[in-house]
């Protein structure tokens, strides 16, 4: 029975070869979308999945005002030596900016290499090992970090920088990182198979920053009020230890040795579970956010939505054309549960050739996920027995819910109506018409949300790209400096005179971070509001007295800062000086806030954005420091673009005879501004996909919907042309009721679309205001190609032959 009635589906299939192409092609990209973010889904949550005690593995993040991954240098070894419950603390110093050269010197018979920009290097000591675990393959976790010094190695890099050694040969031997740090491999482990936010390559011991000056200011090892994202902290609490009790003691250790004055308090730290890593981006900001998660969830849920919607329309549209066959099977003795299985299994076989050409169309929406396919996620990825199972999962769902209302419909006919060719007279009064109207507007309405989503998010990108920051990005250029932590011995000098004298370049700086950057800096301060101190952390930029001109800061109140031999000035922005409540810009002249030491401010910067729009501007001070730049800030003619190539050349040279081992990377701030909203932009070309691919199915869907009432009323229609109606006006009949049904769903889509674009633009400390006209023109635009889509089957049928349509057998 069932080989005989897959032969009979087969059959329709053929006869009806367009609409079972359409069904097919419709329902798979439905299924495959739903396939490609199930694998997306899968994937991130399968991080740290594998590590021991992983309920047990928390990160000391710091909290309050601003979210900061890190936490001041001195806390970890504190909390180690004075923190109870806790079994290990392992602090490390993960910089992702770096582009550190490695070089393996030569040693016997080796000759001398050098690998460029190697990434996956922290700073670490033992206990990271306790609560990361690793296969060792040669040294220990116990003694292999703890002499300053000393790196381990996982298997990767043990390859590629000494290949053909084993990692007991390896032991001993010499690796230079930044042409600086001498270090000795003591230990090789193997590399993580999993997937883990701690993918880390190369360990150098913690101890080699308290012995190497240069590195220890640059982590501010004693700073307990510097506050830096590299500066990193994992705990693993004791068994039956709460994560609020060692929040308690972490408090108590910054009450002890950040002692705040009266009424004011230290920031706030908290423990982030291991399990929030990945998702929480407060505190990751490559991480991913669970609610885009969701958000893929329901635009798969959508787009599979539609296909089955648009294959409920077209099976029940080409009903009267099974209807004979109906008839005859129920006259022969068919039970109605025998046609319902009959049906049922012509949609499975439809879904089952569906899902095989959406595994084949993988690689195609792989593209149109682009933006939020993770980089270990590949085709290959479809090779899983959890995917399997969703697939047949996804096969048994799709076909109970695209073919049971179908069958319901098809096996309702009456025999004998249908054997006289009265099948239209007998459902064209009945519900399935509205189920089907209801059907069409569903569809709409999600095409019209996904036309009104795309004007909208594009209009905000476009909006947050352009806006003025309050600071110059057009014609500035950035780079890092390879041997900034090497203090004094530090060639950043001899590059920076050798920049100025290219006579294409405006002005050159040498600071710290460009004034907007992904990520966030924040200094301790201490300003003493009349006999009471003031305790705050704030945003900082430091650098020379050039920074402002690069980037066209204009001072409001006071003068730029001067370099000092001895002391240090601070500047201070619009907000900041309404934190530290003055009236004024003028009055905050002379107020003398405390660094470490104090500190005059001697001008006040005019408020300008420190990150995307996404955020509010903050209080920013911007202090002097000589010694501590590591970011080149250049400014180019802006008005001479053709000058861009040759100082971009001049630059180069300059950089080969300082740094001549290293490549000459750069970047130019207004592309650093756009990759702010990467994100932004991932989301703007998912939606032109999902519009597109929901604008096609809905389009086939009315297209289904005017065959279907065509059909029904072709003798109307042949009456109407017999007594004169013309092209036109029988074109107008049919789709006066289906351009109603997209104007319904157009007014259902404005709220729907207003509400969710609005919640969305609140993330958004800046931007658009959304307009009645966008919402207007979207519309419209929807109604004129239903309409084309209409004119394109109601005009065949009328100007078919009305002796045809008037024929009764």
């Amino acid at each position: 029975m069932i080989k005989e009635n897959l032969l009979v589906a087969l059959r329709n299939f053929w006869k009806a070869k367009t609409i079972a192409l359409i069904n097919i092609f419709s329902l798979s990209i439905g299924i495959s979308a739903a396939l490609v973010i199930f694998l997306i889904i899968q994937y991130n949550y399968s991080f740290d999945k594998h590590q021991p005690n992983a309920d047990r593995i928390y990160r000391v993040v710091t909290g309050g005002k601003w979210n900061n991954s890190g936490i001041s240098a001195p806390l970890p070894r504190t909390l180690k030596s004075e923190g109870t419950g806790i079994e290990a603390v392992a602090h490390f110093f993960q910089y992702d900016d770096w582009n550190v050269n490695v070089r393996i010197p030569a040693m016997g018979k080796q000759e001398q290499k050098l690998f460029k920009k190697q990434k996956g290097i922290i700073f670490s000591d033992q206990d990271y090992f306790k609560i990361i675990p690793h296969k060792w393959l040669a040294g220990s976790a116990q003694t292999s970090l703890k002499e300053p010094n000393t790196v381990v190695l996982s298997e990767n890099r043990l390859a590629q920088y000494l290949p053909n050694t084993s990692p007991d040969q390896a032991l001993g031997q010499t690796i230079v990182f930044a042409d600086s740090i001498l270090t000795t491999i003591s230990g090789v482990v193997k590399d993580i198979d999993a997937n883990t936010d701690f993918d880390n390559r190369i360990f150098i011991s913690l101890n080699t920053v308290k012995n190497n000056s240069g590195l220890e200011a640059f982590f501010n090892w004693d700073e307990w009020n510097n506050t830096n994202s590299i500066s990193q902290c994992l705990i693993l609490l004791s068994p039956g230890t709460s994560s609020k009790s060692i929040e308690g003691q972490i408090a108590s250790l910054f009450d002890k040795y950040n002692k705040p004055e009266e009424g004011e308090k230290n920031d706030v730290h908290v423990l982030q579970p291991l399990n929030d890593i990945h998702f929480n981006t407060d505190f990751n900001y490559e991480g991913t956010d669970k609610s885009i998660l969701r958000n893929l969830s329901l635009l798969a849920l959508f787009l599979l939505l539609l296909g089955t919607i648009n294959f409920i329309n077209l099976s029940t549209a080409q009903s009267s054309e099974r209807a004979k066959e109906i008839g005859v099977r129920k006259t022969l003795g068919s039970s109605k549960g025998q046609l319902i299985w009959q049906f049922l299994q012509e949609t499975f076989l439809l879904t089952l050739l569906s899902s095989i050409l959406s595994i084949l169309m993988v690689p195609i929406l792989f593209q149109a996920f682009s933006g939020f396919i993770p980089t270990g996620l590949t085709y290959e990825s479809l090779w899983q027995s959890k995917v399997f199972l969703f697939i047949v999962l996804e096969i048994i769902v799709v076909t109970l819910l695209a073919g049971l209302y179908p069958a319901f419909v098809l096996t309702r006919f009456n025999p004998v109506q249908v054997l006289k060719n009265q099948v239209s007279r007998s459902v064209s009064q009945t519900r399935s018409a509205w189920v089907r109207k209801v059907l069409t507007v569903s569809q709409f309405v999600i095409a019209q949300v996904f036309v009104i989503a795309v004007w909208i998010v594009s209009e905000q990108i476009h909006f947050a790209v352009n806006k003025d920051m309050g600071f110059r990005k057009d014609a500035v250029v950035n780079f890092y400096i390879p041997d900034f932590m090497e203090g004094k011995k530090s060639k950043k000098k001899v590059l920076l005179e050798e920049l100025k004298r290219i006579s294409e370049i405006q002005t050159v700086s040498l600071g710290n971070q460009s004034p907007a950057f992904s990520g966030s800096m924040s200094n301790g301060i201490t300003y003493k509001d009349g006999e009471k101190e003031v305790k705050l952390s704030v945003d900082a930029r430091n650098g020379d007295e050039n920074y402002l001109d690069v980037y066209k800061i204009p001072v409001t109140a006071g003068r730029n800062i001067h370099l000092l031999d001895s002391g240090r000035e601070v500047l201070i922005n619009e907000s900041m000086v309404k934190l530290l409540g003055f009236k004024n810009s003028k009055e905050a002249i002379g107020a003398m806030i405390n660094l470490g030491d104090p500190v005059p401010v001697v001008g006040v910067m005019k408020d300008f954005n420190l990150a995307s729009v996404r955020s509010p501007v903050k209080p920013l001070m911007y202090f002097g420091d000589k010694e501590h730049g590591y970011v080149i800030h250049i400014a180019l003619r802006p008005d001479d673009m053709t000058s861009w190539k040759t100082a971009l050349g001049k630059m180069s040279l300059v950089w080969q005879k300082v740094y001549p081992n290293d490549d000459f990377e750069y970047t130019f701030l207004d592309k650093t501004v756009e990759s702010f909203y990467q994100q932004d932009l991932r989301l703007s070309k998912l939606l032109r996909w999902a519009m597109g691919i929901s604008i096609f199915i809905c389009s086939v869907g009315l297209l289904g919907l005017v065959i279907f009432l065509s059909n029904q009323r072709i003798k109307e229609i042949g009456v109407r042309k017999v007594l004169g109606a013309s092209v036109f006006q029988i074109i107008m009949l049919l789709s006066k009721s289906l351009l109603s049904l997209v104007g319904l769903a157009c007014i259902i889509a404005f709220p729907i679309a207003s509400y969710f674009m609005h919640d969305w633009l609140q993330d958004f400390a800046y931007h658009i205001t959304l307009q009645w006209w966008m919402f207007l023109i979207s519309g419209l635009a929807m109604l004129a190609l239903s309409w084309l889509i209409v004119c394109i089957k109601a005009g065949k049928a009328a100007v078919a032959n009305p002796v045809d349509s008037l024929r009764d057998e």
